[in-house]
């Protein structure tokens, strides 16, 4: 989710925190009142179902109840006893059972990792999938599943598979776990998934332009070329407010589909200020093979730079490119044209008012930011439908491997709650998409996920300039689909049989 920028909503065309006030009724006076319980939910629930789609002709559709969706999250906070804002059905697993680990070998039995405290990003996207289905007290059935990290996801994915879900959601991503083609760990967990024949809605995520992509070029010196121009070794990105916290990211494609495979590939990441001066640097050792990594080794190709207080570039208006610089060295590992490097950079705080203006600006910028490939996994899996919104903080494609993703576009993915909070960003653009989806499932019980994609290409297929000024497909505008009638779905369905 994004604090709101977006222009207007679209119709679907297939084929961080508040807790919930509970109050409970005094058992010590005869004369209480009970209070009810307050929770938010969608504000303009109809309008959305309208510009869905959804209405008139799925208004009533029959068997949304039978609908299981699973919501894949880190934080559901306020969920509680009273789910006045979801169906009384909800689940929710934050730890999962050992027995249940061991019988799928889902890691250490007694390893667990909660819900990430005060966050209700997971509870948010289940809202907006119930509003979009209609808010019946009878379903869909949701599981609010715990997936905070690789082995959660893996055991939320094999949960969902037991519970035979019909359609996940998950608006989130991994800046590792996978080589952005579609394959590593992360890619292979959700396989099995789609394996079961469960349609997965994924985020596009929000890394619009923070993220540089580019060769495995290495300098006499060990540096890797990154650019033209002056000083080719380095990436510039500057920094507009004292005390954000900027983290760097790098990573390379050799990922493997099994998890911890590890790599003899070894790439160290710099960080330097505008004088030169080194104030971040990731130096673990990459290494492969059955012994166990020590203290300042790893078995995954990626490195990390987290640099906290940060203070802001200055500004110099003789020299542009005054700032921060990023470099990467090779250490050891035979490095191909083949080998491809990640970079982004992101900022704890996005924007800020500067003294005597009207608007607000941009608190950070990459100026090095190659403008694409910014589609981190799950959502660079072919066999996910990936969703984002035409703001310029979506993540747009292609993948590593020249795969056209996002595969749907939402003009405006605000969500506008009771509670006066509104949300947006490709998260919510994917919680809308889940919910037509889910509505569409209950139509015709045969949906899977290549029916799915069938309907995906029935999009617009002339690219055209999106509002980041770059070429974006399918083309966002007033809708991006229409959603079919129930004769074309059993339809288009049928013919892909």
């Amino acid at each position: 989710m994004r604090p709101s920028v977006a222009v207007c909503m679209i119709a679907f065309l297939v084929g961080s925190s508040v807790g919930i006030a509970q109050t409970k009724e005094p058992a010590s006076t005869a004369s209480a009142t009970s209070i009810r319980v307050s929770a938010s939910r969608l504000a303009n629930e109809a309008e959305v179902r309208n510009r869905l789609g959804l209405i008139p002709e799925y208004e009533n559709v029959a068997g949304i109840d039978a609908i299981k969706v699973a919501v894949l999250d880190y934080g559901f906070e306020g969920v509680g006893p009273d789910r006045s804002y979801l169906p009384k059905s909800a689940e929710v697993v934050e730890h999962y059972d050992p027995a249940f680990v061991r019988r799928f070998d889902l890691g250490d039995p007694e390893f667990r990792k909660g819900f990430e405290p005060t966050n209700r990003h997971g509870r948010i996207m289940a809202q907006i999938i119930w509003g979009v289905t209609g808010s019946r007290p009878t379903g869909p059935k949701f599981y609010l599943l715990n997936a905070n990290g690789p082995t959660m996801l893996r055991r939320a994915v094999r949960y969902a598979i037991e519970q035979k879900v019909d359609v996940i959601l998950f608006s989130g991503s991994f800046e590792g776990g996978g080589s952005g083609d579609g394959h590593g760990p992360i890619d292979r967990i959700v396989a099995d998934a789609t394996a079961a024949d469960i349609l997965w809605i994924n985020a596009a995520g929000n890394y619009g332009l923070r993220v540089y992509n580019g060769p495995v070029r290495i300098l006499n010196d060990g540096y890797l070329r990154l650019r033209d121009g002056t000083d080719v070794a380095s990436l510039r990105f500057r920094n507009r407010v004292d005390e954000n916290t900027i983290t760097v990211t790098l990573s390379w494609n050799d990922y493997h589909d099994t998890e911890d495979a590890g790599t003899e590939k070894d790439l160290d990441l710099y960080v330097e200020n505008g004088a030169g001066r080194r104030i971040g640097s990731g130096e673990k050792v990459q290494v492969s093979g059955s012994r166990t990594p020590g203290p300042n080794e790893t078995r995954n190709p990626r490195e990390r730079v987290v640099l906290t207080n940060l203070a802001a570039s200055l500004d110099v208006p003789s020299d542009p490119d005054f700032g921060y610089r990023i470099r990467v060295r090779a250490k050891s590992g035979g490095f191909t044209s083949a080998d491809r490097i990640r970079i982004l950079v992101t900022a704890s705080r996005d924007v800020y008012q500067p003294p005597g203006t009207d608007a607000p600006r941009q608190a950070f910028e990459f100026v090095d930011a190659s403008n694409a490939g910014e589609i981190y996994p799950p959502a660079d899996n072919p066999l996910v439908l990936t969703v984002g919104d035409s703001d310029p903080s979506s993540s747009i494609g292609p993948t590593l491997d020249r795969r056209v993703k996002p595969e749907v576009l939402v003009d405006d993915s605000r969500a506008f709650f009771t509670d006066g909070d509104v949300s947006a960003g490709s998260s919510d653009a994917a919680a809308y998409v889940a919910g037509a989806v889910v509505v569409l499932k209950a139509a015709a019980p045969v949906l899977n996920p290549r029916d799915l994609f069938r309907f995906a290409q029935l999009g617009p297929v002339v690219p055209t300039k999106s509002p980041r000024g770059r070429l974006a497909r399918p083309s966002p505008g007033s809708h991006f689909w229409q959603t079919p009638t129930r004769a074309k779905l059993a339809e288009v369905i049928r013919s892909g049989r």
